[in-house]
């Protein structure tokens, strides 16, 4: 038995114990009878979420939060915000089960939640949940805290991690140093200039007060310096890149012009709190700064907020290091920052001085600020040597914001007017049609359609945006219009926010046209699955083709929608997708004409394209000889255009040059470097790209180039069994250190979820 074996079987014999009353007391067996003790609530229920219905999102993603996504996390955009929903739904089946539960967590898409008694499993379960009663890793958190450590549950590990190192949190102070936007947004600088320095710190996210007058929310240790709470105006930061990649030298230009003055009332630090206002002069926008290597990255489009739940997914946005991601280490703890108690969530993106007050993310909805970490160095590569590698990050929630302000703030949100994509203007509806389509809000706002002489119908906005509300009695055939609307009950504010209206007609016949409601032209598939919906004549046949080659086929319903997923991959590249629809009998309607003929309708949605797959790095990797150095190799799509950069593994790969090839009628590539690389450690990466599709990264292969004559590890590791892994480890360390592991010592520092940055 192993040592996470073991570890496993005495959590399970110490779970079948649990608080009652204050007293330990045994459970009941599993077969004992379950009385449901939980009062009734709303039914909200866990759900699955496909990456790729996320595709179309994803691309809107500001580049650096992308890069961010890829290298701390390790998956794709559309993986990330397909998990990031789940996480929102989770805290809000966590928030219907009320005091109920005891603890809960989130791994992957999987809501895992501790209740205090038997009686409360049935309504866990019901919500979609993984169900336990009691909490033993809950339980020594709690005695660890009682002993003022600070602490978080490695559920993977299933262990509690104390962290030596202290928190810090405070404005960065500069000696004097030495573009002006009237739109700000979260997520950049802010700066207050003092007689003798200047203090720079991050801005959130932007809100409005009870009036309507802009306010940026920060934290409430940025407003305060040595003497006392900053009296004087507040600057704008506004570098090109985050300040770590830019010398000190060249900061005398960054502070740009006046941004407006600290609320003075608002600043609060300590005694559970964080945060401050700032009064701005000009409007505020509903979104967070890219910080992508491009000065004209877009923007995160902020739709709402949510609340923290350990295991989700958070990235955080800030003016020293941009964006960082990582997980939620713990929903809800008490930590002391630069002296001062903070009530907030710890997570593990990396945090330096200067993102204080920085916007922290879960998808598209906002979280929190950023309180302090104990990252003291100017670079993301150097945590604190106390920390032992368990480096972490407080946050300051958004919903203590609330509670803090009430009416004095509320955070400004997106809400886009919905695209309505069906009925389409050039495919005559049925006398029942259903109105589909996009909107740019948060899941859970609701689209209002207002049909002129017709009913007024009412759909809810899904977590990738789409929509679809059916009209419930018939039509008479003739011309409609229509007026269309979003609305939404922000989660942490009081009002609902109306979107602009959208208006356009529709005709309505006997018998419907095709239409094609998702995706768009030029929609790209991350999985190759092609997947499309539309409306359509009630029991027609509808058939995907690509290329005169049959897909998939499916039959419209009563409601006269219709959906269908494709079998098999499609190849990467791009090209045009044919629906046609096929009715019963004879007649079917030609789109727009308003007759009947005996031939189908059909729709191209043109310039679909299948993302490729990242391409594999296969040599040189592990160590190796410097004379085996000067050539990489790898396989991919054939015909690809592959891209591969080579970097020192301290420094960051996505700086180093493009070195380019294409990929053979086999799929394998070479690129030959001008000089073999130097003794040491180097990192591989590399892409692929098919029409104007370029794949996700692949995995970083290690490279560790030794001045002395080496076997070199190909695609099974090392040709010498007694040569070095491909981590750098000598075998023979690597023999020793799995013995120890089977002699039933558990590793403290094995993690299966999270991803440590390492110096070197």
């Amino acid at each position: 038995m192993d040592a996470t074996s073991l570890g496993r079987r005495l959590l399970g014999v110490a779970a079948a114990f649990v608080v009652a009353g204050g007293v330990l007391a045994t459970a009941g067996p599993a077969t004992a009878l379950e009385v449901d003790t939980t009062p009734a609530a709303p039914e909200v229920r866990m759900r699955a979420y496909d990456a790729a219905d996320f595709a179309d999102q994803a691309v809107q993603l500001p580049a650096g939060l992308t890069e961010a996504i890829r290298r701390d996390l390790g998956q794709s955009p559309e993986e990330y915000l397909a998990t990031a929903a789940a996480a929102r739904q989770a805290g809000r089946v966590v928030d219907s089960l009320g005091d109920t539960v005891r603890s809960a967590w989130l791994d992957g898409q999987t809501l895992h939640v501790a209740v205090t008694g038997r009686g409360a499993t049935i309504a866990a379960r019901n919500a979609g949940a993984e169900v336990q009663v009691g909490d033993v890793l809950a339980d020594a958190l709690a005695a660890a805290r009682a002993q003022n450590k600070l602490a978080y549950i490695d559920r993977a590990a299933e262990r509690v991690v104390a962290v030596g190192a202290g928190v810090r949190g405070e404005p960065v102070r500069q000696v004097r140093l030495s573009a002006r936007s009237d739109e700000h947004v979260g997520g950049t600088g802010v700066a207050v200039r003092a007689p003798l320095a200047d203090y720079h710190c991050s801005a959130a996210f932007a809100g409005a007060d009870a009036h309507g007058s802009p306010r940026l929310l920060t934290a409430g240790h940025c407003g305060v310096g040595a003497d006392g709470p900053f009296t004087t105006g507040v600057d704008a930061v506004t570098p090109d890149a985050p300040l770590s990649t830019v010398e000190p030298l060249e900061w005398p230009g960054l502070i740009g012009d006046p941004l407006g003055e600290y609320v003075q009332d608002s600043v609060t630090f300590g005694d559970g709190h964080d945060a401050a206002l700032i009064s701005v002069d000009g409007d505020v926008l509903p979104e967070v700064a890219g910080w992508g290597r491009d000065a004209d990255d877009t923007a995160l489009a902020v739709h709402d907020s949510a609340r923290a739940l350990a295991g989700a997914p958070v990235c955080a946005a800030g003016v020293a290091s941009g964006w960082n991601c990582g997980r939620i280490l713990d929903a809800r703890t008490t930590v002391p920052v630069s002296g001062q108690d903070v009530t907030g969530f710890l997570f593990d993106a990396c945090v330096l001085p200067g993102d204080s007050g920085g916007a922290i993310t879960a998808g598209t909805y906002a979280l929190g600020l950023s309180s302090g970490s104990t990252w003291p160095g100017s670079t993301c590569a150097d945590g604190d040597p106390v920390a032992g590698g368990d480096d972490l990050s407080v946050g300051y929630a958004l919903t203590d914001v609330e509670a803090l302000y009430g009416a004095d703030w509320d955070l400004a949100v997106r809400v886009g007017a919905p695209e309505v994509a069906a009925p389409a203007d050039d495919a005559p509806a049925g006398p029942t049609p259903t109105f589909t389509g996009t909107a740019d809000a948060a899941a859970g706002a609701v689209v209002t359609v207002e049909i002129e002489d017709g009913p007024e119908l009412e759909a809810e906005v899904g977590a990738t945006g789409r929509w679809s509300a059916p009209v419930g009695g018939a039509l008479e055939p003739g011309t409609y219009s229509y007026t269309a609307r979003t609305t939404l009950r922000p989660a942490t504010g009081d009002d609902p926010v109306t979107s602009a209206e959208t208006t356009g007609e529709f005709e309505v016949a006997e018998r419907a046209g095709l239409g094609v409601s998702w995706p768009a032209p030029g929609h790209v598939s991350p999985d190759g699955r092609l997947a499309f919906e539309g409306t359509g004549q009630s029991g027609a046949a509808v058939i995907l083709t690509v290329g005169g080659e049959e897909l998939a086929r499916t039959t419209v319903g009563a409601d006269g929608t219709w959906s269908l997923r494709a079998d098999s991959a499609r190849p990467a590249g791009r090209f045009d997708a044919v629906l046609t629809q096929e009715a019963d009998d004879a007649a079917a309607v030609q789109p727009g004409a308003g007759t009947t003929e005996p031939a189908a309708a059909s729709v191209t949605v043109a310039g679909v394209g299948v993302a490729p797959g990242a391409p594999v790095v296969s040599t040189p990797r592990g160590r190796i000889a410097a004379t085996d150095a000067g050539a990489l190799s790898g396989a991919g799509v054939p015909g690809a255009a592959v891209s591969v950069r080579v970097a020192d593994a301290a420094a960051d790969v996505a700086d180093a040059p493009e070195l380019t090839t294409e990929a053979g009628a086999d799929g394998a590539w070479t690129v030959q470097l001008d000089a073999t690389l130097p003794a040491g450690r180097h990192v591989v990466v590399a892409t692929q790209s098919v029409d104007d599709l370029t794949s996700e990264p692949s995995a970083p292969v290690t490279v560790d180039v030794t001045a002395t004559a080496r076997s070199a590890g190909g695609l099974d590791g090392p040709a010498d069994p007694a040569s070095d892994g491909d981590d750098g480890l000598p075998g023979s360390v690597l023999a020793a250190a799995a013995g120890i592991v089977l002699a039933g010592v558990a590793v403290a520092g094995a993690l299966a979820w999270r991803r440590r940055r390492t110096a070197g």
